[in-house]
């Protein structure tokens, strides 16, 4: 399959390996969002080193990276079969018998400072007395993010300040992955987005060829394809008292987002619950989401902000596949698909559109094309109201007064939106009563003549139809 996006991710690398001095980037994220592939496409066309660490002893894993050092030509294969120490292998990288700039990657560098703690000082030490002065790019690549932002980049560590330059891969957004299903109308690739996210190993799961229902029940919803296992899989590697996190996580697929919910659905008392989130969200499997514009002492309080989930595949697998264990495991995944499914993908797609939404505002922000220039642009609520889009202008800071914002409302129905929505939005904006306002509707089936006609005479009023979100 050819290679799709990470054009910025690319070019952010290729930079980093043309400086005319010696680079150490850090490359995390989290499993299977395409980390390895991104290395792997950067790296074609150019002599290096690639090495992904297993799960291994310290001894087995650098008599591997010695092989690798040694196919690629590194001089001391000429005199011994491994290198003694990491710190003998490190010191070798300059030696390398490539024409420009040495390139060597180490995958799962995690594995290696779980097998050899010093590693990190090692390199350390090294850096700052020979390798930052050597003609070298040395990428240091992990999926354990926790482990990559608090053990090797926090300050208390040793390789802190050391980095040339730290990118956290990202999964795709949602244009991007509309690459993987070039056939797709627009509709259906807001339901198969819903369904996989933004992370390219899941994607390439399906075939472009197939539509959706199919894809769903043949890669997700059978027994035995890759899918049906994933999350269970990827838990297992994780965490342990998974039945206790399999509770909390479906809470939050099917809905619950405030603490005292998700610990009443799953059944245990708030302070427990909130132990197991901060673990989910160290993980960025859970995130906390606070009103746009909230201010920074509203964030910090433990108890503000909703919990949601990060992975649109996560919140798919805990709806349908989580609960409908017993009916899958006798292989009765068109059942489930035609009963559960197919019923509740519009609604269960809504929830993604809403998010696609505010993502295309960012994006045409970022292009200049909106009327204001933003400082934020998300979700807004209160105790009384909840406002799907709200983009508040530079000047706006974290006060509704005095400047211009954005509002928007988006709507995955499928009869055309009317000026019944408009009014309730602008009714909704009196909340900001010294803003200029601009309102945006999103509509998956288009909008009555009656808006369309308001629209045209009102330049302060945009209408956003599903293509144009693909366009």
């Amino acid at each position: 399959m050819k290679f799709i996006g990470r054009e910025d991710e690319l070019t952010f690398l290729e930079n980093c390996h043309s400086s005319s001095k010696a680079q150490l980037v850090f490359l995390y994220g989290r499993r299977r969002v395409g980390k390895t592939e991104l290395l792997a496409e950067f790296a074609k066309g150019k002599p290096h080193v690639f090495f992904s660490a297993p799960e291994a002893t310290r001894a087995e894993q650098l008599a591997t990276f010695s092989r690798r050092m040694f196919e690629a030509g590194a001089p001391a294969g000429r005199y011994t079969s491994a290198y003694e120490s990491w710190e003998s292998a490190l010191l070798d990288i300059p030696s390398l018998p490539f024409a420009g700039k040495k390139l060597v990657i180490l995958d799962e560098f995690p594995y290696l400072v779980k097998s050899d703690p010093s590693l990190p000082s090692v390199l350390q030490g090294l850096w700052d007395h020979s390798l930052k002065n050597a003609d070298i790019t040395l990428i240091l690549c992990g999926s354990a993010m926790s482990f990559m932002e608090k053990e090797l980049l926090a300050e208390k560590n040793p390789l802190y300040g050391r980095a040339t330059g730290i990118m956290k891969l990202d999964p795709m957004p949602y244009w991007v992955a509309a690459q993987f299903f070039p056939g797709y109308s627009p509709v259906q690739q807001v339901e198969a987005f819903a369904t996989l996210g933004g992370i390219p190993h899941y994607l390439a799961q399906f075939d472009p060829e197939v539509n959706l229902e199919k894809n769903i029940i043949s890669h997700i919803l059978r027994k035995g394809s890759p899918l049906y296992s994933e999350v269970e899989f990827l838990l297992h590697q994780e965490l342990r008292e998974t039945a206790m996190y399999n509770g909390i996580i479906q809470a939050i697929a099917l809905g619950a987002s405030s603490l005292n919910e998700i610990a009443q659905r799953a059944m245990i008392d708030a302070q427990r619950a909130s132990v197991y989130l901060r673990n989910l969200i160290e993980l960025h499997i859970v995130r906390r989401e606070f009103s746009v514009g909230s201010s920074p002492n509203e964030q910090s309080k433990g108890t503000r902000g909703l919990y949601q989930l990060t992975d649109e595949f996560f919140r798919f697998w805990y709806s349908f596949v989580f609960p409908n264990k017993s009916d899958l495991e006798m292989f009765d995944a068109e059942g489930v698909y035609r009963n559960e499914v197919a019923p509740r993908m519009n609604e269960f797609a809504s929830r993604t559109f809403e998010e696609i939404c505010r993502n295309w505002l960012r994006r045409e922000h970022r292009r200049g094309n909106l009327p204001i220039r933003c400082d934020s642009i998300g979700r807004w609520w209160d105790k009384n109201c909840e406002i799907d889009v709200v983009g508040f202008s530079k000047e706006h800071g974290n006060t509704p007064r005095g400047a211009q914002i954005i509002v928007g409302e988006c709507k995955f129905t499928v009869t055309p939106v009317g000026a019944a929505t408009y009014r309730d939005l602008v009714e909704k904006a009196h909340r900001f009563p010294n803003a200029e306002k601009h309102y945006y509707l999103f509509s998956k089936s288009g909008f009555s003549e009656e808006l369309q006609t308001l629209a045209r005479s009102d330049s302060h009023l945009r209408l956003v139809t599903i293509d144009d979100l693909y366009a």
